[in-house]
């Protein structure tokens, strides 16, 4: 992930929520915050429930999961407050956590950037009486009550999948594009090795692209120079896809390299209509954004409560993991999703 702008369609979230401009009208950045823990009955505006996210606004971001948060803030009558670092600064989002659980919100949603780096922080909210989920990225160590988001790795399964079918009995090398200090890009990168190994396909080790489009670009050009048996590229961060994109047109190589990836952005999209990516994987931001605040309602209003001390015990008011599922984007299908 980076500051580069990732575009996608409008959005439509229930009732009719176009995405784009209603993060600044609906959501306050950084605001102040009612106090309620687990087990709280505060309601309306007062039950401030705060996402938080290196990159915060992210346009990957901005585009699904901000609008997202104002649906459920809605539909709740509660408060959402989206808070920490605008680039990819995870020192800056473990400070943001902290300075969040000092003002004592009815709950937090955390981005799991980074596993290591967050699970001191999160264990300190969960102490405080701060209910935490993690949302899109999870942090499994950590005493977080619930993780709501992608399995990664259905979406390397579902890339390698869509890479079988489209080289049709070819075989030969196949390059990998991520995160590589990510555990979701980890656990991506293990999906596809399951699939494609097995169909025959060598599998490089994973080239660390930063997550910005130009670093993946210029990754994804010197392996077509030099791995000449290359069949195949795959992508696992949001900038991964058009950067590879960029390069196998750059190269002239669209139809004899495949290509796949994660996120359906229209810039994914296009390259996918112009025949140079062949399937993108995509994942239902919205939904695991707006279920991020639903379970944290859930959790602070729960009746399952019996003593002061349940995550102490063992116990939780709300199933551990929700996994919100993938769909797989083709030149069978893009036209309308481009619509």
């Amino acid at each position: 992930m980076n500051l580069t702008p990732t575009r996608r369609d409008a959005l439509v979230l229930g009732g009719g929520l176009a995405g784009g401009a209603v993060l600044s009208t609906f959501l306050r950045q950084e605001g102040r915050g009612g106090s309620s823990g687990p087990g709280g009955r505060k309601a309306g505006k007062d039950l401030e429930y705060v996402w938080l996210s290196a990159h915060r606004n992210l346009p990957l971001f901005v585009e699904n999961d901000h609008p997202a948060l104002k649906v459920a803030a809605d539909e709740l009558g509660v408060s959402v407050t989206i808070a920490g670092p605008d680039g990819v600064d995870k020192p800056g989002l473990v400070d943001a956590i902290e300075k969040t659980t000092a003002r004592k919100p009815a709950g937090m949603m955390v981005v799991g950037w980074d596993e290591s780096l967050l699970i001191a922080p999160i264990n300190k909210a969960i102490a405080a009486g701060i209910p935490v989920v993690c949302v899109d990225a999870d942090v499994p160590k950590s005493k977080r009550y619930a993780f709501i988001g992608t399995d990664w790795t259905e979406i390397g399964v579902r890339q390698a999948e869509a890479m079988v079918k489209a080289l049709n009995g070819r075989t030969g090398t196949v390059a990998l594009l991520g995160l590589i200090d990510q555990n979701i890009d980890v656990l991506a990168f293990a999906g596809f090795r399951s699939v494609a190994e097995k169909a025959g396909l060598t599998v490089l080790q994973p080239e660390h692209d930063d997550g910005k489009q130009d670093v993946a670009t210029r990754k994804a050009a010197a392996l077509l120079q030099r791995e000449k048996t290359l069949v195949g590229m795959a992508g696992f961060d949001s900038e991964s896809g058009p950067g590879i994109g960029q390069a196998i047109k750059e190269a002239g190589r669209a139809g004899q390299v495949i290509a796949t990836c994660v996120d359906t952005s229209r810039q994914h999209l296009r390259l996918l209509k112009d025949g140079v990516l062949t399937a993108c994987v995509g994942q239902n931001r919205e939904l695991f954004t707006y279920m991020g605040v639903k379970v944290l309602h859930d959790i602070v209003h729960s009746p399952f409560q019996f003593t002061a001390d349940e995550r102490a015990l063992g116990r939780t008011p709300v199933p551990v993991n929700f996994n919100t599922g993938t769909f797989t984007v083709t030149r069978d299908t893009v036209d309308r999703f481009l619509k």
